[in-house]
């Protein structure tokens, strides 16, 4: 089906469609986002020449070609934010299972066959950019103006790569969209294709469903995304260990909501930097009431969990974020009552200054997230970093008048010198006056190992 439509594009855009004799078309999520009335997204193009056959205007040049799939990325040496991915036209065979690469590439294609191998209607128009005319063989158009995502043929376009599952629920998470009844229904049905997909792969969906309100500004995207995961049956091929979290106890007097409603609820007030963290915070709950029958130092249980899940033996994240979600995760709980002595909130708050702004904002909207009037305690973490900042105690070993060498002078060896800075850097955070490099040394010589 052709529409008569017309679509911006950009004047540079225009002059690379006209050098070619090919037509060249526009597709994607760009026309989807034009049409329907959202941002922009990236550009990008499709036609029936291979690459290596276009016609580049002047200043244009290939940044990368995947020769396997036809893919390329082009730039202009005279524009950096010019970028575009081209897609020779093409059809693809996949093996049983829903693995997310093809088998088999051919790239003999027309337009419609093109278009089938797509997965959901609204991402399967085509406007061709010489002819200022939209193309549209399956009511794409008409989807995007109902604001619903469709597949034309469900089992097929999940059947072929399980992934689309996730991206079916981040699309219409990040557009508004809803979803058509058939297309849920076989999606719903399919959710096992997700364990033939790789962690890393689920990952990347799963990051940007949890930041799926900042694509297009549509409020509470992110919530709404993690709920369609669990209603759909796809959080518990992606991690598990959350699922099992709506099977715990009922909500009681504390807590509104049951575990998992709960977790969405906290990640649903968090910014878009410690949603990763507040998906974790509970995960050691479900382990917690396993070994103990009860939900207490479920945050110990959460750190082990979440150090495995995310990874090198999961979903192969940073070891930096790993190590900083793990640890907002182990102390989410610390000072819940408001009662640790002002002695070791000095020492926890020291110990821990690069995340003690985050782990504040975490508490607070794991409060939030119970749906209860009950009234909490202050989260006191700022004021004993004010505390440590007016007296002019040191926040990191780097800090301290005193360093390895200097121990090493003393006849301190190996271990022994980051265990002596450390107990240093503890008696100056409670003493800051005794952080003068005479004094340090002093006191580390009283305990020198060449008198022991």
């Amino acid at each position: 089906m052709m529409h008569g439509m017309e679509i911006h594009v950009p004047e540079w855009l225009q002059k690379f469609a006209e050098a070619n004799e090919s037509p060249i078309y526009i597709v994607g999520g760009y026309v989807r986002n034009v049409l329907g009335g959202l941002p922009p997204s990236d550009i990008d193009i499709a036609g029936r020449p291979l690459p290596d056959r276009l016609v580049l205007p002047r200043g244009f040049f290939f940044a990368t070609t995947y020769k396997r799939m036809g893919t390329a990325l082009i730039k202009c040496r005279y524009r950096s934010d010019i970028e575009l991915e081209y897609t020779p036209f093409r059809t693809e065979e996949y093996a049983p299972g829903g693995g997310h690469t093809p088998v088999s590439v051919k790239f003999d294609a027309d337009l419609e066959s093109d278009a089938e191998r797509r997965d959901f209607t609204v991402n399967s128009i085509y406007y061709d950019i010489k002819k200022r005319r939209i193309i549209d063989p399956f009511g794409g158009v008409e989807d995007i103006s109902k604001r619903i995502m469709r597949a034309v043929e469900p089992e097929r376009v999940f059947s072929s790569d399980g992934l689309r599952l996730m991206r079916l629920v981040r699309i219409a998470a990040e557009t508004g969209f809803g979803i058509e009844r058939a297309t849920a229904d076989e999606a719903m049905k399919r959710a096992r294709l997700l364990e033939d997909i790789t962690p890393n792969r689920k990952r990347d969906e799963l990051l940007k469903i949890l930041k799926a309100d900042t694509v297009y500004g549509v409020d509470d995207a992110h919530y709404r995304g993690l709920r369609l995961l669990h209603e759909y049956g796809f959080l518990k091929y992606v991690i598990p260990e959350l699922e099992e979290l709506s099977a715990l106890a009922p909500p009681n007097e504390h807590h509104k909501f049951d575990a998992l409603e709960h977790t969405f609820r906290v990640v649903r007030a968090c910014p878009p930097e410690l949603r990763l963290a507040a998906l974790m915070h509970d995960i050691g709950k479900a382990e917690a009431v396993r070994r103990t029958g009860r939900m207490n130092n479920h945050e110990i249980y959460g750190e082990e969990i979440t150090r495995r899940v995310l990874g090198a033996d999961g979903m192969k994240m940073p070891s930096r974020t790993v190590d900083r979600v793990a640890r907002l995760v182990r102390w989410h709980m610390y000072d819940k009552d408001a009662s640790t002595r002002s002695g070791k909130m000095l020492l926890f708050t020291a110990h821990n200054i690069d995340i003690i702004d985050d782990l504040a904002v975490l508490i607070a909207a794991d409060r939030a997230g119970r749906g209860t009037d009950e009234p909490s305690p202050p989260v006191r973490f700022n004021e004993f970093r004010e505390k440590l900042i007016e007296t002019g105690a040191p926040l990191a070993l780097g800090k301290l008048k005193i360093n390895g060498a200097d121990l090493v002078a003393l006849g301190y060896e190996g271990t022994d010198v980051k265990k002596k800075l450390e107990e240093l850097f503890d008696m100056c955070v409670l003493t800051p006056e005794l952080n003068k490099h005479k004094k340090l040394m002093k006191l580390a010589s009283q305990f020198n190992p060449k008198n022991s």
